[in-house]
């Protein structure tokens, strides 16, 4: 579920603290909502002698900022590279070494992918921040390596990306009839059949601007060995989309069954999507929302492995909606 500037800040301090802190963390939002300034706090509560008013302006030897620097606002290989010598480095046993990226969607293919073996063989003492406010355009594999910490603008005001505005009525009316099995059911079927929808409308969008770019390239240039590089690059933008645009369903529920949960809790503060969840709030308590939220967000760990799509939709939806063994 998203957090506001505050609500973040004390989760990754109080990790800290605790010793259970990540080697990277996705910090998922504008400036805004934060983002910066819980990178410059946390960077402070992790090495106190830190000197500086903000993140852009602190000047230490245990910091490096990697921002776009390019013509085209891109952050290349070259940048990526650069930090390699800083990070095996050795630290001084009571600091961390912490790399910024700001607009990390903003990386090419090659720096993403020099940025990938970082993070999969993460130096001691270091910590990796990456600043975005648009994480879909990151590799999923750098997104599975990273501790992400989505957030929402100040006042509880959340935005909701075109594929979450249409499946909300279909949840509202799911959750209306929550804890009978059939329409736990009838809301799995129908959520695979907007998902499938989905995915053949961004199939045929990005296979028409594929076409259309063939159309430029060709103007006096043989196109064959062109388009069957590009094919196989297609395909697999389109599934990345589509990948991005079920996980934005599924970071919706548990947005819903999370904000009912902070509500059941006493909070007075959080202002809900949608006058249902307060609804739910006073008529569920509090360990049943967890327990079905639980369900929600073991569904979106599944389907982070190869797990078949379907049979786990099964399983996670009726645990969600259906009715609570004893």
């Amino acid at each position: 579920m998203p957090f506001t500037e505050s609500q973040a800040l004390q989760l990754l301090t109080t990790a800290f603290d605790n010793h259970r802190f990540p080697h990277a963390i996705l910090l998922a939002g504008n400036e805004q909502a934060g983002s910066r300034r819980i990178a410059y706090q946390l960077i402070k509560h992790i090495n106190p002698n830190t000197r500086g008013t903000s993140l852009e302006s602190i000047q230490d030897e245990y910091l490096r900022l990697i921002r776009p620097r390019s013509k085209s606002r891109k952050i290349l290989i070259d940048d990526i590279r650069s930090i390699e010598p800083f990070l095996q480095q050795k630290a001084d046993v009571n600091h961390t070494k912490v790399v910024v990226i700001l607009e990390a969607e903003r990386m090419n293919e090659d720096a993403e992918n020099a940025f990938l073996k970082t993070l999969e063989e993460p130096p001691s003492q270091t910590l990796v921040i990456l600043i975005t406010a648009q994480p879909e355009q990151l590799l999923p594999t750098i997104i599975s390596r990273c501790i992400k910490v989505p957030l929402f603008l100040p006042g509880g005001d959340i935005s909701l990306t075109p594929v979450q505005q249409q499946i909300l009525p279909l949840w509202v009316d799911a959750v209306s009839r929550i804890g009978d099995d059939l329409n736990a059911l009838a809301f799995r079927a129908t959520l695979m059949e907007t998902l499938s929808q989905r995915k053949a409308d961004i199939t045929a969008a990005m296979t028409q601007a594929l076409k259309e770019e063939a159309k430029i390239i060709a103007q006096g240039t043989d196109t064959t060995n062109w388009e069957a590089k590009n094919k196989e690059l297609n395909s697999a933008l389109i599934e990345t989309e589509y990948l991005a645009e079920r996980k934005q369903v599924l970071e919706l529920l548990i947005l819903w069954f999370g904000q009912a949960a902070i509500i059941a809790s006493g909070s007075t503060a959080e202002k809900p999507i949608h006058p249902g969840i307060a609804q739910m709030a006073q008529s569920m308590d509090l360990h049943e929302i967890l327990t079905r939220m639980k369900a929600i967000e073991q569904l979106a760990d599944d389907l982070q492995t190869n797990t078949h799509e379907g049979l786990c939709m099964d399983v996670h939806i009726l645990a969600a909606l259906g009715e609570i063994p004893d």
